[in-house]
């Protein structure tokens, strides 16, 4: 550790550091001289020599392997930390972990190396874990896998180190269950951490904490499989092989998504580089919060939690409306309560009313603004009438820079943040007008992933007062912007959404739209960017579709520069249920979203586009069916109630051979015979199906027999098929597209 006195190895870190620290990981982890930790220019590490202890005093046994007698060597840094072979270009090893039983479990590592396509499966009953083990230390290798950190790899290291399975059991559970962190179970049960060049994509991957399977499902990957057996079940040889199938299906799913990720994992790497951390399997806010804690040498997490925080304006948001400057009042006058279980801070009741504003009718509270009356709005430009969205450029970071803001951290930390966080930004800026997109997108990552960081309560950077600031100023500077535009009677202001805003104005008006935006910079310091629609059709501000123009359009609006001129690209702009599938987002029979883009875009009629579409991914839906589900192949009524306790009343129970121990109906006569599911297909946590013609069974829940929602005139279809199945109800996909197109309210004769 970096202490004056260097380090007493052996007895003065067996004792303090693994039973008295206060938390046994992070000084376990420094204990092992982790460089990103202890070894770095802000924090060299400083070493001397100690005396060593024999091995019987020693409590803990991963450091009995340092135990002697005498004088510490001079070479125990090369024990810890030996030096590692440079590779220059190391191949990819996707693994994936699988523990299955009760008695007897049995545990199953599947590797995958893409670049060489060699494949390996280690079973800990057939005595694997040594060849495991030594191709972990393999230097040509980084591995990868989907939560392999929380997950895979302490398994890993507690087979490794000769665990039995019933202990990696019960190390499992503890993970699973919550009751142990993957970081304390090294300590728990006595283990050492086997270390190896590993990237874990399930921090990379957008979202908090999307399952694999969901990933398979929103990437269309051809075989959505879940586990054929019940977590504590037993296998025989037979079943084995049906695991270690599974297990292939998985890494082929962790395989396509990591093939997804490359960018963001390249981008990592390069950050990681620069800055000293291993930055390669965290989630943006994470990736900013490790490079700013580093660059602005902030430690440990923020102060206390407040019971409340306040507001103040800053002096750029001035107005004439009497319904802002009320706002304004009310804002500055409040406590804002922070919650006392998650640290966010909590809207108080006057802004849960909507706010009338000219024309409009907008929804405030301690995130972004959302207009409340663009709700089935189809909307054409033409000769006579323009649609311009209007886009605040880095409106959060910008905030925080603009508006003076420094985030409540001790001792001078806030400072450091800003400052830290202005650098960032300036190059940025640098970075995009010199065409540096690698450098751009990498510092991106930086400063919008901060801000998610202010609310929590776990980050260092903890400011609930900052959050608040930043996102009530967003709020009342397009309030303010919203009421200057509409200050002109024919121009609209079509809907607002956090960072920006859609205006609908006559032709001739456009230089004032324009002259209020930059007025707004100039007063603000904030730039502004302009897209010019040819149409919009919204179901709502957060669903919608529009078409751009390559008009001429404001590439930049700012104080500094003026109004840049530059020219507008065609495409499609989709938001919500109507964007296209992706990482983010379940498909949801995509075709139909596609065909309202044919449509609204070249005015041809769903009946006629649907023939350009032959990819069967593109006709299903993916949903989450909580407990598993079933399609039978029929049902039939059976009779089967017995009865359990006859006490000649109503309180007489019944119950029927599969229920679970305890569960019984309480009436006087027998319950009527029930419908019950004949053969058919089960599936686990994760549904995909399309619609087919004719008639079908519903598709149930498991656990309640319901049916799953939206699941109408459904089939299964787990295993996408090469060609669009023949079953196909192609009508229904025809009405659906025109219902949505309804939503948005565009006519289809």
């Amino acid at each position: 550790f970096d202490q004056p006195g260097g380090i007493d190895l052996i007895r003065n870190v067996t004792t303090p550091v693994i039973e008295g620290a206060a938390h046994v990981y992070e000084s376990y982890e420094c204990a092992l001289l982790h460089d990103e930790w202890v070894n770095t220019s802000r924090q060299p590490l400083v070493v001397t020599t100690g005396t060593l202890a024999s091995a019987d005093t020693i409590k803990d046994a991963r450091l009995k392997r340092f135990a002697g007698e005498g004088e510490g060597k001079a070479d125990w840094w090369e024990t810890i930390q030996p030096k590692k072979k440079v590779v220059e270009k190391k191949n990819h090893a996707i693994f994936d972990c699988e523990l299955i039983g009760m008695r007897n479990p049995v545990f199953l590592t599947s590797v995958h190396v893409l670049e060489t396509d060699e494949r390996v499966s280690f079973w800990h009953h057939a005595g694997d874990m040594p060849r495991m083990e030594e191709m972990l230390k393999r230097e040509d290798l980084t591995w990868v896998s989907f939560n392999g950190i929380h997950f895979d790899q302490p398994l890993m290291s507690a087979a490794i180190a000769g665990k039995p399975t019933t202990t990696l059991k019960q190390i499992a559970n503890d993970i699973i269950n919550g009751d142990g962190k993957a970081w304390e179970v090294y300590d728990r049960y006595n283990f050492e951490k086997v270390e190896f060049d590993h990237i874990d994509l399930i921090e990379v991957s957008p979202g908090v904490r999307i399952s694999l399977k969901t990933f398979a499902g929103r990437m269309g990957y051809p075989t959505m499989v879940d586990l054929p057996f019940h977590h504590d079940h037993d296998l025989n040889e037979e079943e084995l092989v049906v695991l270690e199938s599974y297990c292939q299906n998985d890494l082929g799913v962790t395989e396509w998504l990591f093939q997804r990720l490359r960018s963001e994992i390249n981008l990592r790497t390069e950050m990681s580089v620069e800055h000293g951390i291993d930055l390669r399997s965290k989630s943006d806010a994470q990736v900013a919060e490790a490079i700013l804690k580093k660059v602005a040498n902030i430690k440990g997490r923020a102060g206390d939690r407040p019971a409340f925080v306040e507001y103040k304006a800053p002096s750029f948001i001035e107005t004439d409306s009497t319904e802002i400057n009320d706002i304004i009042y009310q804002v500055e006058k409040a406590a804002f309560t922070i919650n006392a279980g998650n640290g966010m801070v909590e809207a108080p009741e006057f802004l849960k009313e909507p706010v009338q504003l000219g024309t409009g009718t907008y929804q405030m509270g301690v995130g972004g603004l959302h207009s409340t009356h663009d709700r089935n709005l189809h909307v054409v430009a033409d000769e006579e009438m323009c649609i311009s969205d209007i886009d605040a450029a880095s409106y959060y970071p910008n905030i925080m820079l603009k508006a003076g803001l420094t985030p409540r951290l001790d001792g001078g930390a806030g400072e450091r943040f800003i400052k830290a966080y202005e650098d960032i930004y300036q190059r940025r800026i640098e970075a995009k007008r010199s065409g540096n997109k690698k450098v751009a997108g990498a510092l991106k990552i930086s400063l919008n992933g901060t801000f998610g960081k202010l609310g929590s309560q776990y980050s260092s950077f903890y400011s609930p007062d900052l959050m608040l600031a930043v996102t009530m100023t967003g709020q009342l500077n397009l309030m303010c912007l919203i009421y200057d535009l509409e200050f002109h009677p024919d121009i609209k202001v079509l809907s607002a959404n956090t960072d920006g805003i859609a205006v609908h104005y006559p032709a001739k008006l456009r230089d004032r739209v324009l002259n209020v935006v930059l007025e707004n910079a100039k007063r603000t310091g904030f730039e502004y960017e302009e897209t010019r629609y040819a149409k919009i059709a919204m179901k709502d501000v957060n669903n919608y579709l529009a078409v751009t123009t390559d008009a001429e359009t404001a590439a930049l609006i700012s104080g500094e520069e003026g109004v840049v001129m530059g020219k507008g690209k065609l495409d499609v702009k989709r938001k919500g249920l109507y964007a296209e599938t992706g990482l983010m987002k379940n498909p949801t029979m995509e075709v139909c979203s596609n065909m309202a883009v044919d449509f609204l875009r070249d005015g041809i009629h769903p009946s006629e586009s649907i023939a350009n579409y032959t990819n069967p991914a593109d006709f299903v839906a993916i949903r989450a069916v909580k407990g598993g589900g079933v399609q039978y192949d029929s049902f039939e009524e059976v009779d089967d109630w017995e009865l359990a306790l006859d006490l000649g009343t109503k309180d007489n129970e019944w119950r029927r051979p599969c229920w679970e121990a305890g569960k019984v109906v309480k009436r006087k006569s027998r319950p009527a015979p029930v419908e019950v599911g004949i053969g058919g297909q089960k599936f686990g946590r994760i549904a995909r199906w399309y619609m087919k013609s004719g008639s079908t069974m519903t598709i149930n829940y498991v656990g309640s027999g319901n049916k799953v929602p939206k699941s109408e005139g459904a089939k299964l279809c787990m295993t996408l098929p090469d060609t669009l199945p023949e079953d196909l109800d192609y009508a229904w996909y025809i009405n659906e597209t025109i219902s949505m197109l309804g939503d948005m309210g565009v006519k289809v004769d």
